[in-house]
């Protein structure tokens, strides 16, 4: 199985795109979609895709049956928040999860105007399909005893046990130096239990800002397991998104660890980084989808992809993040094997239920 990743207020087009019925493409180029899609996220059920991304001042849900052929997918816009509230500016990040038999959407937002009012929020959705319906604003997702900074938010799933990972500050005092903190869950809006801080942007790696090393940033956690009898991960992103140097990091969960004891997380490293030689600058804040189908043999065969933003051109930080995706491997420990990142404009083949 394949498990569930500081930005810009980004106003992008709103027009609807046409997801005609195309005929299957053996390949695809990267970026799969044109312009400013930063914090890209994938979500499938039933044969269907749904992307997300930041949109600064509303929710929208691309739907389609092909990632390949993104660009193509019917896009919707399913919530807009009211003015004049905690969550009325800076929408960053959605992540989309399938939960207890619903939907949920997950967050970042701010009170427009004050600055460093960012904290995670969660819509519901009862239908079946997550563009179809209606979404209810649930309320702010906070830790008790703790309502810091927090942007981010994703869902990690062990056993039947849900619980919540972002990125956030530690205190005010302490700002912009983002670590990753996970809390128990007791519905998917409430969580249970205060927040454990399970990684901190100690190494080098972890603090670049575009020209000379910061307080440190680690943001977009996702969980990633290659199967019930694998490693668990973390995949999150290091350093400030502006910085060329920003890129993709891991932490495992160790054998029989407990995931809210921070000293159970090891194997700390970066896993998918800047390539000059490729022109990809800043990959990062990723997420995760599968792509199957029968063979003659009636034997299904499954491909795991990670989808990511990233720059073209060096020492840009307010050039376009755009939208790539690549084939994920797995190293014989089961860890993932991201690879070297692929420039724009090669031709990739499909993913196979493409």
């Amino acid at each position: 199985m394949l498990t569930q990743a500081c930005k810009k207020n980004i106003v992008a087009d709103t027009s609807s795109k046409v997801d005609p019925s195309t005929p299957k493409v053996k390949y695809f180029k990267n970026p799969v979609i044109d312009g400013d899609h930063a914090d890209p996220f994938v979500a499938q059920k039933d044969g269907n895709y749904y992307f997300l991304s930041t949109k600064g001042n509303r929710i929208s849900i691309a739907k389609t049956r092909a990632m390949s052929q993104l660009v193509a997918a019917i896009e919707t816009v399913v919530w807009t928040p009211p003015q004049n509230t905690d969550h009325s500016a800076d929408i960053w990040a959605p992540e989309l999860h399938f939960l207890a038999g619903k939907w949920y959407i997950y967050f970042a937002a701010a009170q427009s105007g004050v600055n460093d009012s960012n904290r995670m929020f969660v819509l519901e959705n009862d239908n079946a399909d997550p563009t179809k319906g209606t979404w209810a604003f649930k309320g702010k997702i906070v830790a008790p005893g703790s309502d810091e900074w927090a942007i981010d938010g994703s869902i990690l799933t062990i056993g039947d046990k849900n619980y919540f990972i972002w990125s956030g500050w530690d205190n005010a005092a302490e700002k912009y130096k983002q670590y990753i903190f996970l809390a128990p869950m007791a519905n998917p809006w409430t969580l249970s239990g205060p927040r454990v801080k399970i990684s901190s942007p100690t190494n080098d790696w972890e603090r670049w800002e575009p020209t000379f090393l910061g307080a440190g940033v680690n943001e977009g956690p996702i969980s990633l397991q290659h199967d019930a009898k694998s490693p668990l991960f973390i995949i999150f992103s290091a350093s400030r998104y502006s910085s060329d140097n920003y890129c993709l990091a891991q932490i495992q969960l160790k054998a029989g660890g407990d995931p809210s004891v921070a000293g159970d997380w090891i194997n700390k490293k970066e896993i998918f980084v800047k390539s000059d030689k490729n022109s990809v600058y800043g990959p990062g804040h990723n997420g995760f989808f599968s792509s199957s189908r029968q063979n003659d043999k009636g034997i299904t065969e499954t491909e795991n992809w990670f989808i990511y933003h990233a720059r073209n051109i060096p020492n840009k930080p307010d050039q376009p993040r755009t939208v790539r995706m690549q084939q994920l491997s797995w190293n014989a420990d089961g860890s993932p094997n991201f690879g070297s990142a692929v420039n724009t404009g090669v031709d990739i083949p499909a993913p196979i239920g493409d």
